[in-house]
């Protein structure tokens, strides 16, 4: 929902967030979608009008100056990134996330809302209700706990930003395992994880505090420095102890996955633009709306390769190319998944999605899944369909399967012919169409999902 009462959202990050599910079953399968019944959403509903909120791009007609005050008062709960699940069996929780320390609970067979809630961290002293953090925690290699991190901002001139790692075993109970400080505030979506250290990249992408409360809107409150470096932080979820090393910057949007070496060096495979975060300014709902522009649009990211060396406090990188520009857009992908079995381990696939329309691509007119192979150079493989458009996969590993790519990949295309989504069912090794199945009605591109089993 992107319209309410006469007032319409600019940015497609500031839609409602709406939950979508299809469970599927031994004879069939059953879709269901609600809203989440965040602060924003109940406010706006019972309004009839986009009440007064953060934003990441604000509001047309804009709020008034006392709205925006107003809406300082309220969290940032429109969670409508990733959805995540907290603690194991039956006392497990299911909660759709942003990149703020906030958490829609959700039952996950009903999707009713079950609570919003922004839990308090021992030793953590949040000045405010907007707290930043990451839509991609990822689960701590071995156990069943999740690692995040949040930040405490330096609110007076020159003041060191507090970077928080957490370890979470379910939503009610956090463990602080490692604190590492930066300059500027800097906004990070995604971070990696080994066996033995989780990897930031504080890129030179700064959010102002004092912009955002004046604006009420993060994307006016952050600024990209493309002459400042990246800082890469390194920390060891062990011991606690920080690194720091310096690189050239660059934007990164999502980690696929990160893994330690015999030698003792660290890999890590993100997704990022050397253009900074202009790449945000694609989502704005009139340039998705106009087909003409939507069809001039090109890949910004591409998938790129650290390795990083404590010993010697070094970085070195590769970015995935190819010398011929018809087959240059296998290494443009974004939402980039794996088979979770391989989380922090040696690993040789990456699956995710080209954002691209540009005339170099030879499946142009459609957004196709690509799966990259690491090990075997020029073996990438990929799906596509004329005038259909893939969301972000999702990897269901064969209980049985002895091979990494031994399995299913799940993802919900556009039909644009027919404008409804369909389930689609990939064979994980192959990349042939299993199956499909079409719901009863459309969904807009799919920020994140998971499966749940």
């Amino acid at each position: 929902m992107f319209e309410l009462g006469g007032r319409s959202v600019i940015h497609v990050f500031d839609g409602f967030a709406k939950m979508h599910s299809v469970a599927i079953g031994q004879h069939g399968l059953n879709f269901s979608s609600a809203f989440l019944k965040s602060s924003s959403y109940t406010r706006s509903k019972k309004a009839n009008r986009y009440a007064p909120s953060l934003t990441f791009l604000g509001v047309d007609p804009e709020f008034s100056e006392l709205e925006k005050v107003e809406a300082l008062l309220y969290p940032f709960d429109n969670t409508d990134v990733n959805v995540w699940k907290y603690g194991h069996g039956k006392n497990s929780e299911y909660a759709a996330l942003t990149d703020e320390w906030v958490y829609a609970k959700f039952d996950l067979e009903t999707l009713v809302t079950t609570g919003v809630s922004i839990p308090p961290i021992d030793g953590v002293h949040f000045l405010s209700h907007f707290v930043q953090s990451c839509a991609h925690p990822l689960i701590e290699p071995g156990t069943n706990n999740s690692i995040n991190y949040v930040l405490a901002p330096g609110l007076i001139p020159g003041q060191k930003q507090q970077y928080y790692v957490v370890r979470m075993m379910n939503l009610t109970s956090f463990e602080i395992i490692a604190n590492f400080q930066t300059d500027k505030s800097t906004y990070m979506h995604s971070f990696g994880l080994t066996k033995n250290y989780v990897i930031f990249f504080a890129h030179p992408a700064i959010v102002s505090v004092e912009k955002m409360v004046t604006t009420v809107e993060v994307a006016e409150a952050m600024q990209w420095f493309p002459d400042e470096k990246t800082t890469i932080v390194v920390a060891n979820i062990k011991t606690g102890k920080v690194e720091y090393l310096q690189h050239d910057a660059i934007f990164v949007t999502h980690h696929a996955n990160a893994y330690e070496t015999d030698d003792g060096k660290i890999i890590v495979d993100i997704c990022a633009s050397d253009d900074g975060i202009s790449i945000l300014t694609q989502y704005k709902i009139p340039l998705l709306r106009n087909q003409s522009d939507l069809y001039q649009s090109v890949a910004q990211t591409r998938f790129h390769r650290y390795t990083i060396d404590l010993a010697n406090k070094s970085v070195e990188t590769k970015t995935f190319r190819s010398k011929d520009p018809m087959q240059d857009f296998l290494h443009q992908i974004e939402v980039p998944i794996i088979n979770e079995n391989y989380r922090a381990r040696h690993y040789c696939y990456v699956y995710g999605v080209v954002l691209d329309f540009s005339p170099s691509n030879p499946v142009n007119g459609s957004l196709s899944i690509v799966k990259k192979n690491l090990c075997a150079p020029g073996k990438d493989q990929v799906w596509f369909h004329p005038n259909h458009h893939a969301s972000e996969p999702s990897f269901v590993p064969n209980p049985d399967g002895k091979d990494e790519d031994d399995g299913v990949i799940l993802s919900s295309v556009f039909d644009a012919i027919l404008e409804k989504n369909y389930l689609l069912i990939l064979d994980g090794k192959t990349m042939k169409k299993i199956n499909t199945a079409y719901m009863p009605t459309y969904i807009p591109f799919g920020f994140h999902g998971r499966f749940f089993s």
